[in-house]
């Protein structure tokens, strides 16, 4: 009696090597995702974690003056010196000691053509001359903004900024002393114009330190911006519009995509030594990932309200240094409201009272 021997195999079947293919891309399908989610949980920290540095960096200059650094104050001279940020006055206060005597020095020995005397006219916060003015900050940049997109030669050199200060719940204009804002009051916790930010102190925060907003995030606008979220803005609202009704500003976008695409301006965070609200500036009206509006230059008055890419709102430094994140449907309250004057309540919500540094507001959970 004979027996067969057994034939034996050397690969798959096609049934079974289309199983496992597919299993393959199952796993794949799953752990792209973890692994996304996981990469943008580390910049989401970094991003926190350098707005916590620039509270602590605000707090040690007000221990050092007893007094809030300028927002657009006048550090250097020069035809832009008050337009100089919230940043400069800062530098010494996150390691940026070199920089700060740069510019104190009038930045002739470092200057890119070393030709200029920079304690002259042309030491401007758009200078690209000034070795200052286009440093890179890697503490100023949030990684969640990706790499920015120019189309600007000057502001490709320029340095960039992912965060802005808080000007409050008031569209009026940005620099009030200068700018005949005088009587207006301070709402935020930085407005610029001589005498004014750099002459009030926390000690003036009568809302509570905890219930103040200080800073936030701010998307580095795009130069081809189109939509809230590559930082565009819209130029087609004159001040007497938004300034009455600032909910006009909500109509100029559809599905966050700005209508009047032809009417934008890439300005958000494409200088963080200019500290015009264009530039490094917030307000807290809309609400977070909300359109921006303003009337025409970006030295303009205007709502500016803070971006970013992580899913569904912002971080936000608070005066007294911890940093939340703010849903971006938070509370705002009436939005059709004037913006306000002086020392009163916000009209929006929970939003404009963590914007108002002495609006007597009671701040509810956010």
């Amino acid at each position: 009696m004979s027996f067969g021997l057994r034939r034996k195999r050397y690969a798959f079947t096609l049934i079974e090597l289309l199983v496992v293919i597919a299993i393959i891309a199952v796993l794949i399908a799953l752990l792209l995702p973890a692994v996304q989610q996981a990469r943008e949980a580390a910049r989401r920290s970094q991003c926190k974690n350098n707005l916590k540095q620039l509270g602590l960096a605000v707090h040690n200059y007000h221990e050092t003056f007893n007094k809030l650094p300028w927002s657009a104050g006048i550090t250097a001279g020069g035809s832009g010196g008050r337009r100089h940020s919230t940043f400069v006055s800062l530098l010494p206060y996150f390691d940026q000691a070199p920089l700060a005597n740069l510019i104190s020095a009038g930045g002739t020995a470092a200057a890119v053509n070393n030709t200029t005397n920079y304690f002259g006219n042309t030491f401007d916060p758009w200078d690209t001359n000034h070795k200052a003015v286009i440093a890179k900050l890697p503490s100023l940049l949030c990684p969640s903004d990706g790499s920015p997109s120019h189309t600007d030669a000057a502001e490709m050199l320029r340095g960039d900024t992912s965060y802005v200060g808080s000007r409050g719940d008031q569209c009026w204009d940005s620099q009030p002393n200068w700018c005949g804002n005088g009587g207006r009051g301070v709402r935020g916790m930085f407005v610029g114009g001589q005498g004014v930010s750099g002459s009030h102190s926390f000690a003036d925060v009568t809302d509570g330190l905890s219930n103040t907003a200080m800073m936030s995030e701010r998307i580095i606008a795009k130069g081809n911006a189109l939509s809230i979220r590559d930082g565009g803005s819209t130029v087609e609202l004159p001040q007497t519009t938004y300034r009455a009704n600032p909910s006009a500003c909500l109509a100029t976008v559809t599905n966050g995509v700005y209508n009047n695409v032809g009417a934008r301006r890439a300005w958000s965070g494409q200088r963080w030594f200019d500290g015009t609200n264009s530039f490094t500036g917030f307000t807290t009206i809309l609400g977070p990932n909300k359109p921006t509006c303003l009337q025409g230059g970006d030295d303009t008055d205007g709502i500016f309200e803070p971006t970013s890419n992580h899913t569904g709102g912002v971080h936000v430094l608070l005066g007294d240094g911890a940093v939340k994140f703010i849903s971006e449907n938070i509370h705002t309250g009436n939005v059709t409201a004037p913006s306000p004057l002086g020392s009163v309540a916000s009209p929006y919500g929970i939003w404009g009272s963590l914007g108002s540094i002495s609006g007597g507001e009671v701040v509810g959970e956010f």
